[in-house]
């Protein structure tokens, strides 16, 4: 039930990121035609590319939580025992979990604090409030991405670093959606290379 409720929320992220970064460029290259072509260049353009920024990048941290993605210090879990690990993998999803969530309030309250006041924006005049609200969304799936790490850890054996990638022993970091795939296309590879070579040694003379 958690893994669906997972890929559904994964499936909504790309859609969300891959469309709003497209929005985002297409409207630098018409902000930037307007500007030099008709001397004249859109009034909302920064504003609306400032949002949709905030946006994509609020929306991405769950992505990047997710895959395991983010900056991080991982010197002493690389060279740790497995139980150590495990323990380190436990505290470190349960405390972020803990902080995002406590960041989620604090961002509600924020965009409620926005709407008693009804704050606009400069340009294009919209409420602050939705704005504050999208990064609110963004740091509770995240939380929920950190939430989904401590439940695995604590349930199963394997290390959890991010809801779909685990430690494991002779390839650190294992991308659960991905490794697969990546296996498979190593194998058709090396399979095609084998026929190639042995085509040639059919063929030479």
């Amino acid at each position: 039930m958690i893994e669906k409720i997972n890929k559904f929320i994964l499936k909504i992220e790309e859609f969300l990121l891959g469309y709003i970064i497209i929005i985002m460029a297409v409207l630098l290259v018409i902000n930037v035609f307007c500007r030099s072509v008709l001397n004249n260049s859109l009034s909302f353009a920064e504003e609306l590319g400032g949002f949709l920024m905030v946006i994509v990048t609020f929306l991405g941290i769950s992505t990047a939580a997710r895959f395991y993605k983010h900056i991080n210090m991982n010197a002493i879990v690389d060279n740790a025992p497995r139980a150590v690990k495990k323990v380190m993998a436990i505290v470190i999803s349960g405390f972020t979990t803990v902080v995002t969530s406590w960041l989620t309030y604090v961002f509600i309250r924020y965009a409620l604090d926005n709407a008693k006041v009804s704050r606009i924006s400069t340009a294009l005049e919209l409420p602050m409030w939705i704005l504050v609200a999208i990064v609110a969304l963004g740091m509770f799936l995240v939380a929920v991405q950190y939430l989904i790490c401590f439940i695995k850890n604590i349930t199963q054996r394997d290390i959890y670093m991010g809801s779909h990638v685990k430690c494991g022993e002779g390839m650190e970091m294992i991308y659960e959606v991905e490794y697969k795939e990546f296996e498979n296309k190593e194998l058709e590879a090396n399979s095609e290379t084998e026929n190639k070579v042995e085509n040639k040694e059919v063929d030479a003379p």
